[in-house]
């Protein structure tokens, strides 16, 4: 959808619209601590009901706003728009900041520690399920309408249309969703003094947040910095790969329904080999393959990336490298959720993942496709280099 932004709320710079891409991001380490406190506290399952309908009110909201290409870039419609724009992709970076680090808590608790590794691979398929569901509704719409259409008003439907999966999702938590009992046993150890227990606890969270969080910085930032340096490299291949080299490729001649397919195709591919490494990770340890992962986009960032910039045009070359390439190492990051949620005990491990895991992707994979864009003009392998660097 970049370019859509890019010409209905950015003037066309594309500088300008990755640099409002980014703001979802920048909050995402606020919503991991502070969602993470809530869910530490009162429990997994409001938190996961609190953030899928922030995130579904944020994405919807984004569909309805006025733009300054059809009102003025001077109007107050057009003006309002844009800062409505990032104050939605403000809250959809709260809410998804701590929507990740709760889905991850809340599965590594229910899951049996021999299968750990399988199950949050589930995590990792959902996620691309919902790529390829948002490739796909994009898809269908620029087909359906037409480039000039699209431009003007189609551009919308797809955030709208999420309202769709959004609610089917905000009913599944509110009445599928079992709280975890790890969490139960470590709140509540007598089942018949549960009420006072939980009221007790609310009035010492009120009492004690910033001795709370003073005590979690001084006790795990080890922790912390481990978990933040062991997700950069995916944050990095995700967002300054996976979803700037989709833009950079249209720009720069990739046929538009090749390219759509070849991204739809990756993220099966990811779909598909997410369950074997899920495997592996229970086989031989969440670190060693985490270390793999690393160490594959370190060879292969910069190759695979001059191979895409010698010929955007070709379909052999954007399946080969796009859709093949760049799925096998993003499928070394299956089970990167549960690494960070391995690294903290139950009491703190919903704010630990918060604060590690979107420290590490709010900075470093945020603003990966800013820094890709700048350094693509820095060099014409400059995005490559920085893929790789970021493996080490």
């Amino acid at each position: 959808m970049e370019v859509y932004m890019e010409r209905n709320f950015f003037r066309g710079s594309a500088l300008a619209t990755w640099l409002g891409f980014t703001a979802t991001f920048a909050a995402r380490p606020l919503g991991g601590m502070f969602i993470g406190m809530l869910s530490d506290t009162f429990g997994r399952k409001l938190a996961v009901v609190i953030t899928v309908i922030g995130m579904l009110t944020a994405t919807v909201g984004q569909g309805l706003l006025p733009t300054p290409r059809r009102w003025g870039d001077d109007s107050a419609l057009g003006s309002t728009g844009l800062c409505l724009l990032f104050c939605l992709r403000l809250v959809q970076g709260l809410c998804t900041g701590g929507e990740i680090a709760s889905v991850s808590t809340y599965i590594t608790e229910v899951a049996g520690q021999k299968s750990m590794g399988r199950c949050i691979s589930c995590v990792s398929i959902s996620v691309n399920v919902g790529f390829v569901a948002a490739r796909a509704v994009i898809w269908a719409v620029q087909s359906a309408v037409g480039p000039e259409a699209m431009m003007d008003w189609g551009w919308r439907w797809p955030f709208l249309l999420s309202a769709i999966p959004g609610l089917i999702s905000v009913w599944g938590r509110l009445f599928c969703l079992k709280e975890s009992e790890l969490f139960e046993e470590q709140h509540d150890s007598d089942e018949s003094d549960k009420e006072e227990a939980m009221l007790e606890v609310r009035d010492a969270a009120r009492k004690s947040t910033r001795r709370h969080l003073k005590e979690f910085a001084c006790t795990h930032y080890l922790e912390v910095l481990i978990g933040i340096g062991g997700v950069v490299s995916f944050a990095v291949f995700q967002y300054g790969g996976m979803v700037w080299a989709n833009s950079f490729l249209r720009k720069h001649g990739a046929p538009v329904n090749v390219l759509m397919l070849a991204g739809i195709c990756s993220r099966l591919l990811q779909i598909f080999l997410a369950f074997p490494v899920g495997w592996l990770a229970d086989k031989y340890g969440m670190a060693l393959i985490t270390f793999a992962g690393a160490l594959v986009q370190t060879c292969a960032g910069l190759p695979l990336f001059m191979a895409l910039q010698a010929d955007p045009h070709s379909v052999t070359n954007l399946f080969v490298t796009y859709a093949v390439g760049y799925a096998l190492i993003a499928s070394c990051f299956t089970t990167i959720f549960m690494y960070c949620a391995e690294l903290f005990p139950t009491a703190v491990r919903n704010l630990g993942v918060g604060v590690s895991f979107n420290v590490g992707f709010g900075f470093c994979g945020g603003f990966a496709p800013l820094v890709a864009e700048a350094a693509l003009e820095w060099s014409p392998y400059g995005p490559g280099l920085l893929l790789s660097s970021a493996g080490q």
